[in-house]
């Protein structure tokens, strides 16, 4: 008598290799759809079974199929008591099904059950799951070769059986995932939802990890719009664990300036009187932005009017820390860039796209990986894993609530952008940071202090060599301070001033706030509270 297997599979990697050992073993093969056409194409024999086909009705002819692999026993249990005959059972079902993303509307439809959730695939997986003493549950292409040996041998054992069960779950767990992902990101009010699952997929093994004695795997959800899915190195070594944290967490400010400096948005103020009104941001239409970055952190970032300015005005902020640093750009990379780029040392540059030109220059720098980036960050959650658990928030993409300035002197139009572009650079920065603009470029960087003075210093004397360097603006009302906490006042703000900060904007809340006000008043200096931190660690 034939052993029967179900076959049904929407990634065929090496199934020809499977079936044509089972044919050679004289299994009976049931299929349906797609890959009953695969096994034609191939001249494998089957026997067409078409409720087994996700688009075809017949539920009782699927129940039955259903009980093919509940009911299931090896050869040697079949007693008088069992009402079912070994050849009514399937001890093989090879079925993989990919989780899929589907929109709102689409679920909305009046044959959405049909369309978006799978029930006939899905109960085979779960029904030989359970089964998995007597059934072989074959999910993954990679189980094939080894499936295939211990069927030959005739010593299929537990562990394995129980390993293949546990995949099965693996994916059916994955695909549910992804239609409640589908439903509840996707309505106007995203909420937390009672049980957070997001169906990763093992996508790629990494160079290394964060040091090279740890190993790493890139995961993905294949979301049709997210930034991991747009993103495609064209060139260079392969990428490890720092670098795709590192041209993330530059793509993810490249994002922010995308969506919100290049537009025009406002926020509710009140000024030193008590009058409401709303500050205006001029859009960075005309603008390119670039930013550097190194272990996660900004280490210059700046506005050019072209990608060459903005790379020029970037690599001033610091020249000396860019050795291996990953670089983000708002715009493709033309040929006047890439030659400027050619002569550093860094690790990666993530942009939408670089020219002819500018590919056959950087290609002559083996090492250096080009990442095209099509997708923006539009994540809602960042999440960070602890012992036994998962901490979840919403992603901090909110420049300002409210502005409160406190000082008689109100920030002029260009203190006001820059004061949005340092915050935008600061999102980007461990806390406690700091930083210095200068002529729509961040001259000081200093982040990850515990010590909210010293974050202060350290940027000043950041920007106290660019000066060195020869960095210069014409445009001296611009030269702005950013803090993400309060700033104590202290002979650090003294210094500040004397390189020639005209503006500050900070969170407010200090014990010296008032202080710090009257100094500011008195040297005719604009600031502004926005009572709103952005810690990051």
């Amino acid at each position: 008598m034939k052993k029967k297997a179900i076959i049904y599979a929407e990634n065929t990697d090496r199934l020809l290799t499977l079936v044509n050992y089972l044919v050679q073993d004289d299994w009976e093969i049931i299929s349906s759809g797609d890959t009953a056409e695969f096994l034609s194409k191939n001249l494998i024999p089957y026997t067409m079974e078409p409720s087994l086909s996700s688009v075809t009705k017949g539920h009782d002819r699927f129940t039955s199929l259903i009980n093919l692999v509940i009911n299931s026993k090896s050869e040697e249990t079949y007693d008088s008591y069992t009402s079912l005959d070994y050849e009514d059972a399937a001890s093989l079902l090879c079925v993989n099904i990919q989780p899929k993303y589907h929109s709102i509307a689409r679920f909305l439809e009046e044959s959405s059950s049909e369309n978006c959730i799978d029930l006939k695939h899905i109960s085979l997986i779960r029904a030989a799951a359970k089964n998995y003493s007597n059934v072989l549950i074959l999910t993954d292409p990679d189980d094939y070769q080894e499936a295939i040996i211990q069927l030959k041998t005739e010593s299929i054992s537990k562990q394995f059986r129980l390993y293949l069960a546990g995949k099965a779950l693996n994916l059916t767990s994955a695909y549910d995932a992804s239609c409640a992902y589908s439903i509840l990101f996707q309505r106007e009010q995203i909420d937390f939802p009672n049980y957070l699952i997001f169906p990763y997929k093992k996508e790629k093994r990494l160079a290394q990890g964060a040091n090279p004695h740890q190993q790493a795997w890139l995961y993905s959800q294949e979301l049709h719009n997210s930034a991991l899915t747009g993103i495609k190195k064209i060139q260079g070594k392969e990428v490890d664990y720092n670098l795709i944290k590192n041209y993330f967490a530059a793509w993810n400010i490249v994002s922010m300036f995308l969506k919100i400096i290049k537009n025009p948005f406002e926020v509710p103020s009140t000024d030193s009187s008590g009058y409401s009104y709303s500050t205006q941001f001029t859009p960075a239409a005309g603008f390119v932005f670039t930013i550097g970055i190194k272990y996660g952190n900004p280490i210059g970032a700046a506005l050019g009017t072209d990608v060459c300015n903005s790379f020029t005005k970037t690599l001033n902020c610091a020249p000396e820390t860019f050795d291996g640093a990953t670089l983000g750009c708002s715009a493709v990379i033309d040929r006047d860039a890439a030659l400027l780029l050619s002569k550093m040392t860094l690790d990666s540059i993530i942009a939408p796209d670089f020219t002819k030109e500018a590919r056959e220059i950087l290609a002559k720098t083996n090492s250096l990986r080009l990442i095209v980036a099509s997708n923006t960050v539009s994540g809602f959650y960042e999440t960070a894993t602890i012992d036994g658990g998962l901490l979840a928030q919403i992603s901090d993409h909110t420049l300002f609530k409210h502005w409160n300035v406190v000082t008689t002197r109100r920030p002029t139009q260009a203190q006001i952008d820059a004061m949005a572009f340092g915050t935008m650079i600061s999102l980007g920065a461990k806390s406690d940071s700091a930083i210095i603009i200068n002529d729509s470029a961040a001259i000081g960087i200093s982040f990850g202090q515990p010590n909210r003075r010293k974050a202060v210093l350290l940027a000043v004397e950041d920007a106290k060599e660019c000066f060195k360097n020869g960095l210069t603006s014409s445009d001296t009302s611009a030269e702005i301070l950013v803090s993400d906490t309060s700033i104590p006042f202290d002979d650090k703000i003294r210094n500040a001033v004397e390189i020639g900060v005209k503006a500050i904007i900070q969170t407010g809340g200090s014990s010296s706030d008032q202080q710090l006000i009257d100094y500011c008043n008195e040297n005719d200096i604009a600031m502004v509270f926005t009572g709103m931190r952005h810690i990051a660690f």
